[in-house]
């Protein structure tokens, strides 16, 4: 195992490294930040690959001049546990301190608030701040925030509700009674299916008579051949999208 400076040429690899570990972020623009970070502050984007060369882990470092801030840590899944993520954060401070960075900062998404204990076990504190943001990009200010569940789903038909199982959803028809599951639930049942789905909730409030949103997500993953079947609640859209591609249309409703 090795660290080493990531370059643009990494773009493809980080975005597949940071989609794995679920963060935030517009893949289409990767290489154009890793152009912008690198002409600021080269050498605080870094990698560390295996004994193959693959990219095992990942973090995007930055200075502002001021202050040093921590991006996009991430570790792969199947190399987690083995102080991938230490060395690299133990590398970015070595190298901002050499630069004279006195202070390294970062943030914690709400929804990743697991990770907290990781950098708190490195020296990090919490500061109690308020963080505010604006758009300069022209980006849509009301923003989807879809939110991917971790276990996949299910559409099952049958004559009726079988005992003691939990359902998500359930669609009556002329044809019979189709129920949305989790797979785990629908297995534990011996309830057969041919179709397996992601859940991505969009967690921005929507009213069930409002016009437009249900017609943009599907367009934007029809675009890029991905099914996608809407069951509209009270509150949110819930999106069931084929499982293998869920990490790419996340992605994708990230970006509307």
């Amino acid at each position: 195992m090795a660290i080493r400076p990531a370059g643009v040429s990494d773009a493809a690899g980080l975005a597949v490294l940071w989609r794995e570990a679920g963060l935030r972020f517009d893949a289409a623009r990767v290489a154009d930040e890793l152009r912008s970070v690198l002409a600021r502050g080269p050498g605080l984007i870094l990698v560390e690959v295996d004994d193959d060369g693959e990219m095992a882990g990942a973090v995007l470092g930055t200075f502002d001049g001021r202050r040093g801030w921590v991006n996009r840590l991430a570790v792969r899944q199947d190399r987690r546990g083995r102080g991938i993520g230490k060395r690299l954060m133990a590398e970015l401070e070595e190298r901002l301190a050499a630069i004279g960075c006195p202070k390294i900062n970062l943030l914690v998404e709400r929804d990743n608030a697991d990770v907290v204990s990781f950098y708190a076990a490195l020296g990090y504190q919490t500061d109690d701040v308020i963080f505010m943001g604006k758009h300069l990009d022209g980006r849509n200010r009301r923003e989807l925030a879809p939110e991917l569940s971790d276990e996949p789903y299910v559409f099952v038909t049958t004559a009726g509700p079988p005992p003691a199982v939990a359902m998500f959803a359930a669609i009556l028809e002329d044809e019979g009674l189709t129920l949305v599951l989790t797979k785990t639930d629908a297995d534990r049942a011996g309830l057969s299916y041919s179709y397996v789905a992601a859940r991505i909730t969009l967690r921005v409030n929507s009213a069930l008579d409002e016009v437009g949103l249900t017609a943009a997500v599907s367009r934007v993953l029809a675009d890029a051949d991905i099914s996608c079947n809407v069951i509209a609640g009270a509150a949110h859209d819930h999106l069931f999208v084929d499982w293998p591609r869920r990490f790419y249309a996340q992605d994708l409703l990230r970006q509307l």
